[in-house]
Parts: structure tokens; C-alpha cells; sequence
């Protein structure tokens, strides 16, 4: 296909989607994939536009996603919830009647697609967990695993993806307590990281980096490399297209890197700057650096260390990035206040911070949960959390990707420390430190032309006010977060 051709074809599958007409975007998308398989362009459009409509793909995608759920260049997370809606459709492998375990186990093993599924991502499907749950409860339980040895070790990749969060009942835990070592057992519980990890003396800092040495979050395996661009470019992108007056080659700071997924796709993005990333966990740095080991994002400084303490590193930065951070810190003012003292004059700075009127119902999925806060975590117990929201009526967390892992789980509802923003206090926060407010995001391309329709007067949208009214009037707005743009004043 002529270069003008595909960009025009990727082009109408973009305008298809802006217009909300899914099933044609996505036809569109896979007409340029089909003609282009080797385009990075198609392949993001594709994995993008599966991952925001998973419920929209015909059969005819069929092979388009297996080919995309093992492609380096794709995270699998993107487009395995739509391979599921497949096999989860009539005729799909996992559609096989519920009452032949014995039918279901050799349509997996014969099942590439799905034994992929399962391998490169974890379940975000409470109906199809519940379906494999039992698959695996009948392979243990009837001594048939071993003739499925493909459909086991899917099985054992999926418990290691999702931190062993798939439920069992007192029977299984007896079989596999009996025999720790099978392939089979491997499929209910993954090896956690037991080690004694670096002391803090503040409590709170303490007891979150006991968490995430134990539980490292978010698990991830690849990111879908997105289309390079500069840091200066993106920052006049959210300064209404002003110069930034940064380097290209810019110095780059990921504040709380966790296992390393924004770092990677830093790296990717922005292949011209120099990234720093810190965490205080020794066990997700480990793992951020196993997972960056090859590529681009290699070349990532990776180093564990408390975020209060960036100073330390000796440097400044023009851009900083610190998402889903500073609301577990004993002090967030105090931590935002030390990534500003290292933030060059001109630099800027991607913050993103829970919204308090948004956490509403994680606050009441955290009610149901009040006897288990404060006892030792382990897996029994995070399990256990999941038992009870999957028996509430209905599973009000089961559309969050959280609720499928148990990394996910402690991160959601069992953190040891919670402490939320709203508009006002962002703004305070912005007062204090001398910052200037960029830009504010809103989840989709609908909602900001909405909002500037609302708000004729504001169309650099920075009016705090407006915001701060804005998130009254719809409290689940920013549910996955405040996401703002600020800069410190140049000299």
C-alpha cells in the first residue's frame, strides 16, 4: 500500500472513532493493518482503538489480535480483553458448555489463541475467570493435568501475571499443599519476593515499601512503543503551542517508577532525553530493570530511593514525571515540594494524584473490607478481599484492571496510607511552590470540547475554579485520576 494511502486509511479510521462509530473505525483500522502489518502507526491505531472498544471486534479479528497480543511493540493488556469477548462468544473455545471441563481443557490445548491470551496478559474478565477457575479446579482435582501440559503452563503464566489472584477452595489447597512442586500447583501460586528490603524510619514509608517489595505494582510485560516526539514538543503541546525553551535533549526524572511501565514508555517516547527513575522499592526497581532490560529503555538510570530524598541524586531536571505518587506519601505537600526544588527554571512537571470526591466507591468497597485492615497481608487475605466484592451485588470493582491481581487489590483497597487531592488543594499546592498550571486533562477528546463549549472564557482550560466546579458537578470525572501539566517560572 502507497504511504499516502495508508495515511489516509488511518486517518479515516481516527475521524471514525472521534465520531464514535466504533465497529467502522475499527474495520478501517484493520484494512490498514491487513495492507501494512509492519507499520508502527497501524499497529498503535490497532491495539489502541481494541483496547478503548473491546466489545466491538468481529471474528474476522481473530488473527489480527493473536498477531498483535505477541507483538514486542504492543502491550498484550491492550487487545487481550477483546480476544477474550471472542472466545467468550458462541463458537469461541471458552464458549464450550460448562458442564464438560473434560470438552473446554482439550479445545484450550489445541488452542493457540487462547493459550496466548492467557500467557501475555492477565484476565480482566470476571466471566471468564470464573469458567477457568473451575477448568483448573477440575485439571487438580481429577489428576488430568498432565495430559494438558500447554493448557498448564498458560495456567502457571496467567497466576504469575496476576499474582496468584484466582480463588480456590479448601479442597484445592489441600491438593496442592500435598504436592507444592507440580506444574499444576504452579498455577494457583506464584513465588513472592520474601527478603528483608531496605528499613525506614518513618512509619508510613515503611509500610509502603513493605507493600510493593512483596506485592511489585503494576505487573506489566510490554508497552505498545508509542510515536517519538521531544519533551519540548510535548510540553508546548499542553502550553496552547508556546516554545518550552527545553533542551531536546532533556533530563528526565520518573518520581516513583514502581516496576518501571512509565519509565519504558519515556523511553520509547522521548528518545532524545536522558531518564532517571526512582522508586523506594528494591523489588520493583529489580523489576522495572528486568522488564527494561532490552531496547531503548535500557539505557533508563533506574535507582531505589525515597522520594523525599531526590535531592540527593545531585541533579536537576527539566521535565518530571510522578504519577499516582504523592497521595501515598506521610507528607504529599512535602514531596511535591522536593521534586519542585529539583526542577530547573522553565521545567515541568506531569502530576498525577487521586481525587478524593472521585474514590467514593472505593471508599464503599473498602467498608466491607474494614475487619481485614491491619491484618498481615498475604495472598489468603487479598483473595479473600476479592471472595467478598465478587459475592457483593453486584462486583462493583469488577471493571477496574486492579480488581483482577492482587498487587492490584492492595494497591486498591488495602494500601496502608491514602491521602487524596482535590481541585482546591492542587491549587494550593501550586500557590506554594511558585508553580504555573499548564494544563489539566480530561479522559477523552469529547469532554474537552465539551468543556470548552461550557467555558467560552477559558480556552487554555487553567481556571482552577472551573475545575474545582467541574469535579463537584461530576465527582467520578477524574476516577482514574487527576492527571495536570505545570511549569516552574524561568529565571
Amino acid at each position: 500500500m502507497a504511504e499516502e494511502d495508508l495515511a489516509a486509511l488511518l486517518r479515516t479510521a481516527r475521524e471514525l472513532a472521534g465520531a464514535g462509530r466504533f465497529p467502522q473505525a475499527l474495520e478501517a483500522a484493520r484494512l490498514a493493518l491487513r495492507q501494512a502489518p509492519d507499520d508502527p502507526d497501524a499497529r498503535r491505531l490497532a491495539a489502541r482503538l481494541l483496547g478503548r472498544h473491546p466489545a466491538a471486534p468481529l471474528p474476522a479479528w481473530r488473527d489480527d489480535i493473536a498477531r498483535l497480543v505477541v507483538d514486542p511493540a504492543v502491550d498484550p493488556m491492550m487487545v487481550a480483553p477483546a480476544g477474550w469477548q471472542l472466545l467468550l462468544a458462541p463458537g469461541g473455545s471458552v464458549g464450550a458448555p460448562s458442564g464438560d471441563p473434560a470438552g473446554l481443557a482439550r479445545s484450550l490445548e489445541a488452542d493457540l489463541f487462547a493459550l496466548a491470551l492467557l500467557d501475555q496478559a492477565y484476565v480482566t474478565r470476571l466471566d471468564a475467570e470464573r469458567i477457568l477457575t473451575g477448568l483448573r479446579r477440575w485439571l487438580l482435582l481429577t489428576g488430568a493435568w498432565p495430559d494438558f501440559p500447554r493448557l498448564v503452563a498458560a495456567l502457571a503464566a496467567q497466576a504469575t501475571q496476576n499474582g496468584g489472584a484466582w480463588l480456590f477452595d479448601p479442597e484445592e489447597r489441600r491438593a496442592i499443599d500435598a504436592d507444592p512442586g507440580t506444574a499444576i500447583a504452579a498455577a494457583y501460586r506464584p513465588r513472592l519476593d520474601t527478603s528483608d528490603g531496605r528499613a525506614f524510619d518513618d512509619p508510613v514509608t515503611r509500610a509502603v515499601a513493605d507493600q510493593y517489595r512483596r506485592w511489585p505494582y503494576p505487573a506489566w510485560t510490554r508497552v505498545t512503543v508509542p510515536a517519538a516526539t521531544t519533551i519540548p514538543a510535548e510540553i508546548a503541546s499542553v502550553d496552547l503551542g508556546r516554545p518550552s525553551g527545553l533542551p531536546v535533549a532533556a533530563e528526565m526524572l520518573v518520581a516513583g517508577c514502581g516496576t518501571g511501565r512509565e519509565a519504558a514508555l519515556a523511553a520509547f517516547r522521548y528518545p532524545d532525553s536522558r531518564i532517571t527513575a526512582i522508586d523506594l522499592s528494591e523489588t520493583s526497581i529489580a523489576y522495572a530493570a528486568a522488564r527494561c532490560r532490552e531496547g531503548p529503555p535500557a539505557r533508563i538510570d533506574f535507582r531505589a530511593m525515597d522520594l523525599e530524598s531526590v535531592g540527593a541524586l545531585g541533579k536537576r531536571f527539566h521535565f518530571i514525571a510522578c504519577s499516582g505518587v504523592l497521595h501515598h506519601l506521610p507528607d504529599p505537600e512535602a514531596g511535591w515540594a522536593a521534586l519542585a526544588g529539583v526542577l530547573e527554571p522553565g521545567g515541568a512537571m506531569r502530576i498525577m494524584v487521586y481525587s478524593e470526591p472521585a474514590r467514593a466507591g472505593i471508599r464503599a468497597a473498602r467498608a466491607g473490607l474494614a475487619d481485614l485492615r491491619g491484618r498481615p497481608v498475604d495472598g489468603d487475605l487479598l483473595r479473600e478481599a476479592r471472595r467478598r466484592l465478587i459475592a457483593g451485588p453486584p462486583a462493583i470493582l469488577e471493571g477496574s484492571i486492579d480488581f483482577y491481581t492482587l498487587q492490584g487489590v492492595y494497591d486498591l483497597l488495602l494500601h496502608p496510607h491514602e491521602d487524596s487531592f482535590d481541585v482546591p488543594r492542587i491549587g494550593r499546592g501550586l500557590d506554594a511552590l511558585g508553580l504555573e498550571l499548564l494544563a489539566f486533562d480530561l479522559p477523552s477528546p469529547a469532554l474537552r470540547a465539551r468543556y470548552r463549549l461550557d467555558r467560552p472564557d477559558d480556552p487554555a482550560m487553567r481556571d482552577l475554579h472551573s475545575w474545582a466546579a467541574l469535579e463537584r458537578e461530576q465527582p467520578s470525572l477524574f476516577r482514574s485520576m487527576h492527571k495536570f501539566w505545570c511549569r516552574k517560572p524561568a529565571r
